[in-house]
């Protein structure tokens, strides 16, 4: 029962986190919470299986990129503001 609800946090995140860099960072909430699930996870001393571990990987590696073009998206909206 236990290691369903993990799977389902780690799906979650990586879902997040994709949803984040499909929408090219517009909401940085996605990114952070595919951040977040795994900073969690590994406060808490989760262990995860082989499958779980890597989608997180790809999780933070997703919401980094998504708060990147969060960043990118701002820079661009003030060049036409100016």
């Amino acid at each position: 029962m236990e290691n369903d609800i993990i799977k389902k946090l780690v799906k979650f995140a990586f879902i997040s986190a994709f949803i984040g860099v499909v929408t090219v960072g517009i909401c940085p909430a996605f990114g952070i919470m595919g951040i977040t699930v795994g900073l969690v996870l590994k406060y808490k001393g989760v262990e995860l299986d082989k499958e779980s571990a890597q989608k997180i990987k790809y999780s933070y590696i997703m919401g980094g990129v998504s708060l990147v073009f969060f960043v990118i998206d701002i820079i661009i909206l003030m060049q036409f503001v100016k």
